[in-house]
């Protein structure tokens, strides 16, 4: 009887198309970094809510939850809605700042970010009227992350994990496919979508945006003294946009381009972070721009660091008798990315072990055979760090060598505390850093569906589909809308001037209060004088008509911050206000401007609903 025939496994699909995996797919140690940088920026954005928590996210503000209500809010869910209450906001926050720290750090990862997306959701649903593009953007990279294997490499869960994690670097799926297209298509349909002649053929579009005093900061303003350049860089952000991602998924050179496509936008956008206040945007965008870093850089990288310490790897020994020692070298190797570092009980190296003893320190045996202890050996871990080592020479400075050390013995002396501590939340576990075949189909789905989606935002496709898309995209928070300066800049600019009249008959500047009387000129920079991107958005947003229904709103919140704490008969007391838009049209380059009053909302304090 014949043996039964064996079938050979399929070769991977990175060996079987290496050029195509390496255009589709994403490194997973580039993954690692941004993993991080999308959290750390998602914790900045968290943490700045509570600067304005009474005002943009409870009821006490200018958007309560009833005019939630009134407005188009269809298909919009939030956490945020089931109570107005500060403290229960606040508490809401805390929980997200906190999911947005694990992610960064890649502890629990997949749970951190699956909550960091519906968080975000949450709290970019409650108050439509003060997003910005990247509050969007951020909500749609937090959706591709969850289907990744974000914490594969240098994370708390790979550190721990009792299981190796992926051993290849180049991780495959619709998912890595999805995130890479998700972060070129803010640019190409956005290019799609700028076709007023002020992008082409003019190039006059960065003037007419550098001239926008809502946005403008004095860099920008500086720059409009020189035409040319306008003419220029007008030019070199259309074209960007417009051919930088089909240029950074060619087949042909596709590293040294996509390495070019990748520094041109970091460029891009660290314009835009210098010239315009555009908040958290730039930050954002740097975060999905690192998902084009290829794994050719870590290698070389790498092969520097081989080169630097002669092949041979420094060696960390640690207390075999303590638990939490060992955790806290393996942490160290993934969060400081030293990946080649050796681990190893002291007490099986004579050096080490007599090190040890005379020192109730850890030891660190660096490439040159140096021994460092305490706080020295983490300075020269550091050094050997792939992104942190610049960091070294500041951590070798006398002054931080005593309070350093200090710490460092400090941890030593309560290191049965840390231990517990440690077992019951960083437990060893076995951890599964990447989902399943279904989630990776659906993941393939959702591939399909946001380029269709986008498609439609350009107007190239029947509505019918569009509006059965719309649902699930609202609900997920994905409705995607890349139209930034399209399809030309705004042209109506201006700034607020909201006077408020007193019970003594005296006037008061309800924005600056400080100033007495209310001033109606121009301001220097008016960017600058917003509290933050937040009011920014919000006060340009109050000029529009389709918010002219929350004007009232925001007259109460003002009639309510000035009155609390006041008694009826106080002669300071708020009685009425007045809100008054200084329309400025930007005219074209070299013609002056005009400047006319308009009186958009008067508010008698005592009747809240205004005219």
């Amino acid at each position: 009887m014949n043996a039964a025939p064996t079938t050979t496994p399929p070769a991977p699909f990175a060996q079987r198309y290496p050029r195509l995996a390496e255009m589709v797919g994403i490194d997973l140690r580039t993954l690692a970094l941004f993993r991080t940088v999308l959290g750390l920026v998602l914790l900045w954005c968290v943490l700045s809510c509570f600067r304005d928590l009474g005002a943009f996210w409870t009821d006490h503000g200018v958007m309560p939850r009833v005019w939630m209500i009134e407005s188009d809010s269809r298909w919009r869910w939030s956490l945020y809605l089931m109570n107005g209450q500060t403290w229960f906001v606040a508490m809401l926050l805390i929980v997200q700042a906190g999911f947005a720290a694990m992610l960064a750090l890649g502890w629990r990862t997949r749970i951190a970010t699956i909550a960091s997306f519906v968080l975000w959701a949450s709290l970019i649903n409650r108050d439509p009227m003060v997003l910005i593009g990247g509050d969007l953007l951020l909500c749609c990279l937090l959706f591709w992350a969850m289907f990744l294997p974000l914490g594969a490499r240098y994370s708390v869960d790979a550190a721990l994990s009792t299981n190796p994690p992926p051993q290849d670097h180049l991780h495959v799926s619709w998912a890595s496919l999805g995130l890479l297209l998700q972060a070129m298509s803010v640019y190409f349909f956005s290019a799609i979508l700028k076709s007023g002649h002020e992008w082409w053929p003019d190039f006059t579009a960065v003037y007419y945006a550098l001239m926008l005093d809502r946005h403008a900061l004095p860099l920008g303003q500086w720059l409009l003294n020189f035409p040319h350049l306008m003419t220029a860089l007008s030019a070199f952000v259309f074209f960007l946009e417009l051919f930088g991602p089909i240029l950074i998924f060619t087949p042909y050179f596709l590293r040294p381009v996509r390495l070019v496509i990748m520094l041109a936008l970091m460029t891009m956008h660290l314009g835009f972070l210098l010239c315009l206040q555009i908040g958290h945007f730039p930050f954002v965008s740097f975060a999905s721009l690192t998902a084009f870093a290829g794994g050719w850089l870590w290698d070389a990288a790498a092969r520097r660091r081989d080169a630097r310490d002669a092949g041979k790897p420094p060696r960390l020994y640690y207390d075999r008798d303590c638990a939490f020692c060992l955790k806290a070298c393996l942490l160290l190797r993934q969060l400081l990315i030293v990946p080649e570092l050796q681990i190893a009980p002291a007490q099986d190296t004579p050096r080490a072990k007599t090190l040890l003893e005379a020192n109730y320190s850890w030891v660190l045996i660096d490439s040159d055979e140096q021994a460092h202890l305490k706080w020295a050996a983490f300075a020269a871990l550091v050094r050997h760090s792939a992104v942190l080592f610049w960091l070294a020479p500041l951590l070798r400075l006398g002054a931080l060598n005593k309070p350093g050390t200090l710490v460092y013995d400090w941890v030593g002396r309560h290191r049965g505390g840390f231990g517990v501590v440690s077992a019951a939340l960083l437990p060893m576990r076995e951890t599964r850093f990447e989902v399943s075949r279904f989630w990776y189909r659906v993941a393939g789905v959702f591939t399909a569906l946001v380029f269709v989606w986008n498609l439609h935002t350009i107007h190239v496709l029947p509505s019918a589909s569009y509006h059965a898309m719309t649902p699930m995209f609202r609900v997920l928070r994905i409705d995607q809308l890349w139209n930034m300066f399209a399809p030309y800049p705004l042209k109506d600019d201006g700034w607020w001037v909201l006077p408020g009249r007193l019970g003594d008959g005296s006037e008061v500047d309800l924005l600056h209060p400080q100033r007495g009387a209310p001033e109606y000129r121009k301001p220097k920079n008016y960017a600058l004088e917003q509290e933050n991107i937040r009011w920014l958005t919000y006060r340009g947003r109050l000029w529009e008509k389709r918010y002219a229904a929350n004007r009232r709103w925001y007259g109460n919140y003002l009639c309510a911050q000035w009155n609390d704490g006041r008694k009826k008969d106080d002669p300071k007391r708020l009685d009425s206000l007045q809100m008054i838009y200084m329309l400025e049209r930007t005219p074209p380059p070299g013609t002056p401007t005009h400047v006319e009053q308009v009186v958009v909302w008067r508010q008698n304090c005592a009747a809240p609903n205004g005219r």
